[in-house]
């Protein structure tokens, strides 16, 4: 969502600050009703009376506010140096001046200032022991509102959940303050969950009618956001009456230029768009640029974001130049120190004002180029400066995630980023099919889709590393651990839909644990300067050093979808070569997958085969080197959950049988990877150590969990125990009542080298956070449930890990993540291979396959896991009762 910072500024509201002046409180109300020349009128006479220095500077303090609020940023600016210079050690008078600091930057597009302002201001309110105070709660929403602003909304979601928490402590249900933080809240979930953002919104239109009638600026504000919500919706017709009632009020309000009534032409610019009326749009669009550059001057990010449309407008008529001059302008307004109107310059990635809307320039000019390339020129320039940009883009959204501390939020991030890297490996890709010198292109692009793969994980081991190599203590280590397990509990009881009462504990607990982790990670930072450097170290993988780590019968295969154009790219990598197929996808490519994962579950034979031929077709490069016989798999999207092993190496005819058909399985060894970073990343094996294995079977379940017995997971384990005993291999026996949550918590698991949970699992798509494997419950301390938040905090140190439970290796798929799921989960915790599986199966034949894969595994220790898992599907296959690949296909091996 490309929401303006201004809407955002104009829904943090003052609060009244409690003090024995009389005159405050009529203060705030001149600056509630925007009444802000009176407001400036009576704190000046009000100053000629006031002695009291407390008093002195708290009445400068609305000054400066109401200065802001009218736009008066140079002379708000001044006085809040005045302020500030005469302030010494009153702790709550320096913290309302920093959030009015705030506030100021805010108003500016300076985020990175404002940000560094407010959190001085909350950590001097708590200091001074008002953390709990109405002031505080307002330096807290104008921080969670440009949490929403730079699209951190899960940030903005618990900053501003609290603050309205402590205003309905304080004050009465219809207080305006209370209506302010729907609004907040309500602009905080636009962009992910458009009802709920809805619902906030009317609730806080209802408090401003009641209070103000239809025609306040509060309306202006309420209404502005309804219409947000109703064209994401696609409701436009709702859209356009919202946002034109806005600008009458505020036309009404300020009767010359004003952001205010910018930003309601910049949205009604924005809503015939997407209607289609390109021509309206360019209109309500140069009309909002000209009204910002008078209230802001040349340099603000609304303007940017005004420029960026404009531009676009432009490419799409064809008017390519224009559009490439409106970009850099763009440029230019986002950033203060960058003022080349050359529109093959780029500006450092320093000084900008707004990050998401400097992204977008950069990939707007990009695809501009591009553009000018396929419909004027055909200059080989162009592309190459095309690609100079995305690589910016690259760079920058390495910074944006490197400021963000919420995971979904990082998450959140990957969307936007993933189009930036499909236009980049769609461009290198074509460079180098032009280009004299192809290489270095191709090896660009491959360097592009790989950036589109599992960011955020790469990062949190990227992370985990840096803390052991720069010799953080063990204690500050446990206690990063116990703020992030306690961190990752109220997530999870968060997802559960807790009670009213239960949900505000949680939130407050939540809101205080996470101020805390981030407080303790700043101080590792400042503490151990070598894992601040480390953490941010991580580069993605070259070929080269992908190939050294190859073996001459290993082919990678890595999947790329371009879905805006419809094009799959496969980068094929084997020890000494390196080339990209690509190619148009059929419509019906997305119904593929879902014919084959349902003809196999299903068992619909002709359903599987129809779709899985056609995907064999698409997916599998004609000519791989016969010496190969391995196959490492990186997918991408929905790749990530059909069993590539069930393809086809050739026709099919239609006397096979499930045991006769030509499975990809048959012809090689197959394993999966989330990403090749992934492949540099992961420890080596513990070779030296013997093999040991650590087996859970629960076996029976609590009725709360409504689960099936598993009698068939007893004699699996049972049965995998005696193998390693027949060996003189230790293995560590855990059934039933032993086989609990607190065992997988503890040291123990470290001592071996594979761990195999023979149970159920579940996978929460639409909330990853109650995604969970179940075993025993330790009465008191557990309760059985072993979620994803837990697993990422245990520490492994397993060469396997085996899931033997149901569809433990689904997820949810997020774009430039992959799937965010249990597997997940089990790599961050020190898991250096894992064996999940798509859906659930029979434990019968679940319990044969285990037993046969390990019992091969120990019988050749020289071939590798994928090699063992193999023969034990094969062997399966000879099995006419479970020939079909429901039965062995789910079961896959992620790992290198």
């Amino acid at each position: 969502m490309r929401s303006s910072l201004l809407s955002i500024i104009l829904l943090c509201f003052t609060v009244v600050v409690k003090t024995t002046a009389q005159h405050l409180p009529e203060i705030d109300q001149y600056i509630l009703n925007a009444e802000y020349t009176k407001a400036l009128t009576l704190i000046d006479q009000q100053l000629t009376k006031t002695a009291d220095t407390r008093s002195v500077v708290l009445l400068q303090n609305k000054k400066a506010e109401t200065l802001i609020r009218q736009g008066q940023f140079d002379s708000a600016e001044k006085l809040l140096h005045t302020i500030s210079g005469g302030i010494t050690n009153a702790a709550f008078l320096q913290a309302v001046t920093q959030s009015n600091y705030g506030l100021l930057y805010l108003n500016q597009g300076r985020n990175d200032l404002a940000e560094e302002a407010l959190k001085k201001s909350l950590q001097l309110f708590e200091d001074d022991g008002k953390s709990e105070t109405l002031e505080a709660a307002q330096a807290l929403a104008y921080l969670g509102n440009l949490y929403s602003a730079t699209g951190k909304y899960t940030q903005a979601e618990e900053q501003l959940d609290r603050v309205l928490a402590l205003r309905q402590k304080q004050l009465k249900e219809n207080h305006e303050l209370i209506a302010a933080s729907y609004n907040d809240l309500g602009l905080a979930f636009t962009a992910t969950d458009p009802d709920k953002a809805l619902e906030f919104y009317e609730k806080a239109l209802t408090i401003y009618q009641n209070l103000h009638g239809k025609e306040h600026p509060k309306i202006a504000i309420a209404n502005t956001n309804i219409g947000f919500v109703y064209r994401k919706l696609e409701l436009y017709g709702d859209a356009v009456n919202n946002f034109e009632s806005a600008l009458k009020i505020w036309e009404k309000v300020y009767p010359s230029a004003h952001p205010s009534k910018a930003f309601a032409l910049f949205s009604l610019g924005e809503t015939y768009l997407k209607i289609g009326d390109q021509k309206a749009a360019a209109g309500f669009y140069e009309r909002a640029l000209v009204m910002y550059q008078q209230s802001y001057g040349k340099k603000h990010p609304e303007i940017a974001r005004v420029l960026n449309a404009i531009a676009s407008i432009d490419i799409a008529s064809r008017q390519y130049d224009k559009g490439l001059d409106h970009y850099q302008q763009a440029l230019q307004a986002n950033v203060s120190d960058f003022d080349n109107s050359d529109v093959r310059t780029t500006p450092r990635l320093r000084n900008f004002y707004d990050g998401n809307v400097l992204l977008y320039s950069l990939l707007g000019k990009a695809q501009a180029f591009e553009s000018k390339y396929y419909g004027k020129t055909l200059k080989f320039q162009n592309l190459t400066s095309a690609l100079h940009i995305l690589q910016s883009c690259d760079t920058l959204i390495d910074k944006l995630r490197q400021q963000i501390t919420n995971e979904n939020d990082k998450i959140m991030l990957g969307v936007i980023a993933s189009e930036v890297y499909a236009d980049g490996v769609r461009i290198a890709q074509e460079t180098g099919t032009v280009a004299l010198v192809k290489k270095p292109y191709f090896e660009m692009a491959f360097s592009f889709a790989e950036k589109s793969k599992s960011a955020v994980l790469l990062e949190a081991i990227s992370d985990a590393n840096a803390k052991s190599f720069a010799g953080i203590p063990s204690e500050l280590l446990d206690e990063e651990k116990n703020l992030k397990t306690a961190i990752a509990l109220c997530a999870q009881k968060l997802a559960q839909k807790p009670t009213a009462d239960e949900e505000k504990y949680l939130r407050e607990t939540s809101f205080s644990l996470n101020r805390s982790y981030e407080a303790f990670t700043k101080r590792l930072e400042n503490q151990f300067p070598e894992y601040f450097n480390l953490k941010f170290n991580a580069s993605s993988p070259s070929i080269q050093q992908l190939q050294s780590k190859l073996d001459s019968k290993t082919a990678l295969l890595s999947y790329f979808i371009d879905e805006k154009n419809n094009h799959l790219y496969i980068f094929q990598i084997t020890k000494d070569k390196f080339s990209i197929l690509d190619h148009v996808l059929p419509k019906e490519f997305s119904r593929y997958i879902t014919g084959m994962r349902n003809g196999i579950f299903f068992n619909e034979m002709k359903a599987y085969t129809t779709a899985a031929t056609q995907l064999s077709d698409i997916l599998l490069p004609k000519h791989l080197p016969s010496a190969i016989q391995d196959l490492l798999i990186l997918p991408t999207g929905r790749l990530s959950i059909i069993p590539f092993e069930a393809l086809f190496t050739k026709s099919i005819s239609p006397e096979d049988t499930y045991k006769t058909l030509p499975y990809l399985m048959n012809r090689y060894a197959i394993r999966y990877e989330f990403s090749a970073g992934l492949i540099l990343q992961k420890p080596a094996s513990s070779l030296t150590s013997a093999p040991s294995i650590l087996l859970c079977a629960p076996v029976t379940f609590p009725e709360k969990d409504a689960l099936n017995e598993l009698p068939g997971t007893e004699s699996e384990v049972t049965a995998i125990a005696q193998l390693f005993s027949a060996k003189n291999l230790n293995s560590g026996l855990f059934i039933k009542q032993n086989a609990d949550e607190k065992l997988i918590k503890s040291d123990k698991v470290k001592e071996y080298k594979y761990v195999h949970l023979a149970t159920h699992g579940v996978v929460d798509e639409s909330n990853p956070a109650l995604s969970r494997i179940f075993l025993q419950s330790d009465i008191g301390s557990e309760d059985g449930n072993l979620f994803a938040g837990e697993i990422y905090n245990l520490n492994l140190n397993a060469d396997l890990v085996t899931l033997s439970a149901c569809q433990t290796g689904l997820g949810k798929i997020s774009k430039g993540e992959g799937v965010v799921g249990l597997s997940r989960a089990l790599v961050y915790a020190g898991a250096r291979n894992i064996i999940v599986s798509f859906w659930s199966v029979a434990d019968e034949s679940t319990s044969e396959l285990m037993k046969d894969f390990y019992r091969k595994m120990l019988e050749d220790k020289a071939v590798n896991f994928s090699t063992s898992l193999r023969k034990a599907k094969q062997d399966l296959i000879t099995q006419e009762e479970y020939a079909a690949p429901y039965y062995w296909a789910p079961f896959i091996l992620i790992g290198f």
